[in-house]
């Protein structure tokens, strides 16, 4: 496959197989990106890799009255902005693969694809960047809603990052840039719930609720992370100033 067929690009298509693939015109008009005798078989193969690297189906790029049908759709008009974008994609792609990487004067380095970036999503973006943007519009309660929404939906995919690290990188921010201890706590406990046996996290919780004023509660946290990573001297240290202020 031709290296500017495979990044990230919006231009998708459902699976063509059976009925669906009879919808699909035996040639095509307005390819600008792909070559212009490309054949049937290696244009759905391309569509298909598009499709699932996005998550979406091909009226994502191309309109039709139908959702999730091909009939009648217009795969010529360049009337959606995603197709659009999935040109500018294509040849990105090309510039990074075909210039970019050979430029670093490494054998054969691995090229990007569509799902190298979308792994799944339409639009990708980092987890915590998300759910920073929906604390700035709808508070905490609504973000830790959007989190189970999306466990839900993408956990065990290479969607987003559900390990650890994210929701104490917004925690954490939430602490420090906008002050707000509490929300921090909540993003925190929430955390644990699904990552117990994280020591930083224990950790964390155990200094935000020493910033809370509740030290009983921070050194129990402490405690359990130096449990869980007894060689940890920041933990060690945070609970002997905590031990030490009773």
């Amino acid at each position: 496959m031709k290296p500017a067929t495979l990044i990230c690009a919006m231009l998708a298509l459902a699976v063509a197989t059976g009925p669906v693939a009879a919808q699909i015109p035996d040639e095509f008009t307005n390819l600008q990106i792909l070559p212009k005798d490309i054949g049937k078989r290696e244009l759905v193969d391309i569509m298909r890799n598009f499709a699932g690297a996005l998550g979406v189906r091909c009226t994502h790029c191309h309109p039709g009255p139908t959702p999730g049908s091909l009939e009648d759709v217009d795969f010529a008009t360049d009337e959606l902005e995603h197709k659009k974008v999935a040109r500018a994609m294509m040849k990105m792609t090309g510039e990074i693969n075909g210039t970019l990487l050979p430029a670093t004067g490494r054998r054969s380095p691995m090229r990007v694809r569509c799902v190298t970036c979308h792994r799944g999503v339409s639009e990708p973006e980092p987890l915590d960047g998300m759910l920073s943007a929906v604390i700035d519009k709808q508070g905490v309660p609504a973000a830790v809603e959007r989190y189970n929404e999306l466990r839900e939906e993408y956990y065990g995919s290479a969607s987003y990052d559900f390990s650890a690290g994210t929701l104490n990188h917004v925690a954490e921010k939430l602490a420090q840039e906008k002050e707000d201890v509490d929300g921090a706590i909540t993003l925190v406990k929430l955390n644990l719930e699904h990552n117990p046996d994280s020591a930083y996290t224990h950790l964390m919780l155990g200094q935000l609720l020493a910033q809370k004023g509740d030290k009983a509660a921070a050194i129990a946290s402490v405690k359990r992370a130096i449990e869980l990573d007894p060689e940890n001297r920041w933990a060690k240290q945070t609970l002997q100033r905590l031990e030490s202020s009773e």
